[in-house]
This record gives structure tokens, sequence and C-alpha cells, in this order.
């Protein structure tokens, strides 16, 4: 490994716990409509914008769904499910106070709108430690183009190369070695992908395990 001078964060999946409940919330709202998405389906949009999988969702069901009526019932059912709170992911208070002792750099870099960033870390001062944030509306083209962590090391001033990206989808595991970083898989709901398996720096379990490659 070449030198860590800055880590960047991916956040569904990774920092919080919410790609379950996002397949929940999808899976609801598709069969509001007597319409399926299984979990097969759902796969393919772990890492994408939500703007990407709605049109694969128009794509997929045609005139039978109703696309504007599903989007309110899933933001709808997510919105409540969120006001509940949603929980971190095992290690990452832990990590981010050991990046921050160590005086490394750190960046969110995330496929969702900066709306749901700011709801999610509410009532914590995380948001104001990145040094960088990176969300969708910040680059036209979504991961697993590189153009989010390519934006994001360009922003912090560091090589690509001395960033350590930390995804928990195949999709962003693409972007962030596309990007030239070095990048450690902690898989979510996704199984690692042939592609992404030899070019990863590491796979890991959970955000505890990362400590040792910063």
């Amino acid at each position: 490994m070449k030198e860590v001078k800055a880590v960047l964060f991916d956040m569904d999946g990774l920092i919080f716990d919410t790609e379950g409940l996002y397949k929940a919330c999808w899976q609801y709202a598709a069969e509001e409509q007597d319409l399926v998405i299984t979990d097969a389906d759902y796969q393919s949009f772990i890492g994408v914008q939500d703007v990407e999988c709605e049109r694969r969702v128009a794509k997929m069901f045609g005139d039978d769904i109703d696309l504007e009526r599903f989007c309110q019932v899933r933001n709808a059912m997510f919105k409540a499910e969120q006001d509940k709170g949603i929980p971190y992911k095992l290690g990452f208070a832990e990590l981010f106070a050991e990046i921050k002792q160590k005086g490394l750099k750190c960046a969110l870099v995330t496929s969702s709108p900066r709306d749901k960033v700011e709801h999610h870390f509410a009532g914590s001062d995380y948001i104001s430690q990145f040094d960088v944030m990176v969300t969708a509306e910040d680059v036209e083209n979504g991961k697993p183009a590189p153009d989010c962590y390519l934006m994001a090391s360009n922003q912090l001033d560091i090589a690509p190369a001395n960033c350590l990206v930390l995804e928990d989808s195949n999709n962003g595991m693409r972007s962030g070695l596309d990007a030239g970083c070095q990048a450690i898989m902690i898989p979510d709901l996704l199984v690692p992908a042939e592609d992404v398996v030899p070019r990863a720096t590491s796979i890991v379990e959970s955000l505890l395990e990362v400590k040792p490659y910063i």
C-alpha cells in the first residue's frame, strides 16, 4: 500500500445501516401497485443515484407503473422510518476517531443528495469534521463513474493514490478504483464482484478492520 493521507467514505450501507431499509421501501412501493422488485433487481440499484434507479424501474414496468406515485409511497415510508433514527454501522465512530487522531484528511463521497446527508447526520457533529463532501448534486456522472472520487481527491489536494476509499458496493468500488484510489470493500447487501476482488486493497467484514490500513 502507498501512504494513506486521506480516507474517503461512502455513506449508505457504509456509515449508516440503510441499504436494507431502502430495499424494503422500494419493494413496498412496487407492491402497492401490484408489481414486484426482486432482491436481485434491487442489487443492481445499490451504489447508483436514485434518478437512474427510477429510470430503470420505469423501463422495467413501462405503462404498468405510475412512477410519481411509486416515488411518493417510497419516500413516505423511508421518511417515517428515517425519523426514528438511522443507526451507524459497527466501527464507524472508532475509525473516525482514529482518523482524526492521526491527522488524516477525510471526505464524504455519496450518491445521495445533500438533504439526505444532513438528515442522517442530524444531532452529530460529523458533517463539520469532513474536510470535503461530494453529493449527488455535485457530479453529472454518478458511481460507477470515477468523477466523484476524482473531485474529492482534487478538492483535498491529495493524489488519488494516497486516498483510501471505503465502500460497501461494487459500483462504489469501481468508482474509487477507476479514479486511481486505494479501496477497501466492507460488503453490506452485495457480494464482491469478480472484477472488483482482484483490484481491491482489501475486503473486510466491518469498519473496525480498517484501522490497520491507515
